[in-house]
Formats: structure tokens, C-alpha cells, sequence
């Protein structure tokens, strides 16, 4: 068994272990799969991402999910070929890019102001989703896509930034976290960008 990394279109060699299966222009990452019984331990995901986040470093990539595992390089190349279209446009899509992760809060503190009645709900609630946008939206428009995802937070979204770009959408995440004492952001990455090549 062999476990896929990545799908790329750069013919330049893996460091071993990890091999490249070409088919027709495009090339999967993979390597030998390590024996796994039960759920995956956190080493084993992240050991994975560390992978993934390697391979990104020099070349543009489309990850493939944790634990995805073919019989051997044939099946490895008759996974690529039957998808080849989608992925060869899905690669152009990403290409240059990388994927940043925004997570915001409401700041806690002892004079946060608690609901209760409905109408105080409805009141908090309209100011969180306002909250949201105001922050989504700058940040969007430094992105070439973004996915806003369903959370407990504030805001949850992925954001899918050119690389030349990412100092600036660091620098637009600070300046909104300047902007509004009572959140909490946290940006993470760059990542491989996960949220825009569903593998």
C-alpha cells in the first residue's frame, strides 16, 4: 500500500522515501504506507501535514486528505488519470497561492454583557454577525477566494492568498485586531491550500 501526499504538475523529484508517480503531465506524491491500526494518533496527522507543508515549499500543490491509500503506483496513476481534468483546473486555481486560516472571537471579559431575553439574543447575535463581515470583507478582497465555515466563533473562514501577497494580509489581520478591542483573531498558516482543492 501506498499513501498519497499531493498531486502536483512540477516534475522535480520528492526526497526519498517519498516517490513520484507521473501520468500525463501531472505527478502524485506519495509514499509507502505506515502500518495503522485504529484511529490516527495526533504524530500520524501531523507527521502528514509536515509532508504536505514540505512538498508545498517548492512547488505548487493540491493536498490530498490524511489516510487516502492506493495498492501500488498503477492505482496511484489510474486515480490521477480519472480525475486528470478537474485536477490539472483545480491546480491552475491555486497555483502561486496559498491558504490562510482566520479564527475571531468575542474578547472575554467580566463586563461582556449577557442575554436575557430574546430580544437581547437577537440584538447580540445581529452585532456578532456584523462583527463578522466587517472583518471577512477586507480580508476577502486581499484573497483571490475564501470559504466562510460554520463554527462557534465569530468568524471561521480559510482564505486563498498569492504568496507575494501573504505579508499583507497578515498585516490587514493586525490592523483589524487593533480596530476591534473586544476580538480576538488568530490567524494561522501558510497552509496548503486544503479548503480550495477537495481531494
Amino acid at each position: 500500500m501506498i499513501e498519497l501526499y499531493a498531486i502536483t504538475d512540477d516534475p522535480t523529484p520528492p526526497q526519498p522515501p517519498l516517490l513520484a508517480v507521473r501520468c500525463d503531465g501531472l505527478t502524485a506524491l506519495c509514499a509507502p504506507a505506515e502500518p495503522r491500526q485504529g484511529e490516527p494518533t495526533p504524530d500520524a496527522l501531523w507527521n502528514h501535514e509536515q509532508v504536505v507543508e514540505g512538498l508545498m515549499e517548492g512547488r505548487d500543490l493540491l493536498p490530498v486528505r490524511f489516510g487516502t491509500l492506493v495498492s501500488d503506483e498503477d492505482a496511484a496513476a489510474r486515480a490521477v488519470m480519472d480525475r486528470r481534468e478537474e485536477l490539472v483546473a483545480t491546480l491552475d486555481r491555486v497555483r502561486g497561492a496559498v491558504e490562510l486560516a482566520v479564527r475571531a472571537h468575542p474578547r472575554e471579559t467580566d463586563e461582556a454583557p449577557v442575554a436575557t431575553t430574546g430580544i437581547d439574543y437577537m440584538r447580540a447575535k445581529t452585532r456578532h454577525m456584523e462583527a463578522a463581515r466587517l472583518l471577512h470583507e477586507p480580508l476577502a478582497s486581499i484573497a483571490r477566494e475564501s470559504r466562510v465555515r460554520p463554527g462557534p466563533e465569530l468568524l471561521r473562514a480559510a482564505y486563498l492568498v498569492d504568496r507575494d501577497a501573504v505579508n499583507r494580509f497578515v498585516a490587514m489581520v493586525r490592523q483589524l485586531e487593533e480596530g476591534h478591542a473586544e476580538l480576538d483573531l488568530v490567524c494561522t498558516g501558510p497552509w496548503p491550500p486544503y479548503s480550495f482543492a477537495e481531494q
